[in-house]
């Protein structure tokens, strides 16, 4: 089975699991410092858990553009904006390594936040790349992530959300991001011997 068809079923049991990051996804929106009008690029969305912190944060005069490639996943995103009449959000299906501003519909965005992405994401790293070419100067840039590794029960773990999810929870994920931004900031909470880890910092202006 292709992994976006896989993830097209996975998205079936994906929000039963919501609540085990809840605590996470509202410590890298708060992270993001977002502001009422402004536009934050989602990737990849998922089925939207994100998308109710966010709202918060840009508020209705704000944008939310959530991207993914699974079709399955986008489903039940849309059924979530859907049912909370949430008009701000456009769900775009494209494959992350192609975001450009005319795919997105819009030529700026004020902050990117990736969760539980690069763990799965193929080529996560040209990922990083295109979508923090995408964010403006002065804008912020939010990874989180899984780190499993070091220890018998991280290995275990990470053997486990593989199998699970497809992901690869050993990766440095936060490099790329600590290379390019000079207020980079990690904030670790203990995960089965590992870690769930956010990464946070802001584009240089020059």
């Amino acid at each position: 089975m292709r992994k976006i068809q896989y993830y097209d079923v996975f998205s079936f049991v994906y929000d039963w699991s919501e609540s085990t990051y809840r605590q996470q996804r509202i410590d890298a929106v708060e992270l993001l410092h977002l502001h009422a009008g402004q536009t934050v690029l989602d990737v990849p969305c998922g089925t939207g858990a994100n998308f109710p912190f966010l709202n918060a944060g840009v508020g209705e005069n704000g944008q939310i553009v959530g991207c993914d490639y699974s079709p399955g996943m986008l489903a039940r995103a849309r059924t979530r904006v859907t049912k909370q009449r949430w008009d701000n959000v456009r769900l775009i299906e494209t494959d992350a390594r192609l975001v450009t501003p005319e795919r997105l519909g819009t030529p700026t965005i004020d902050a990117v936040i990736c969760m539980l992405g690069f763990s799965v994401i193929p080529d996560w790293e040209l990922v990083f790349e295109r979508t923090y070419d995408l964010l403006r100067p002065g804008g912020r840039y939010i990874a989180m992530d899984l780190f499993l590794e070091g220890t018998r029960t991280s290995r275990v773990a990470n053997a486990y959300y593989r199998m699970l999810a497809s992901a690869h929870s050993t990766r440095h994920f936060w490099e790329p991001l600590e290379r390019r931004v000079l207020d980079y900031e990690v904030h670790d909470s203990p995960w089965f011997g590992g870690v769930a880890r956010i990464v946070a910092g802001t584009k240089p202006l020059t």
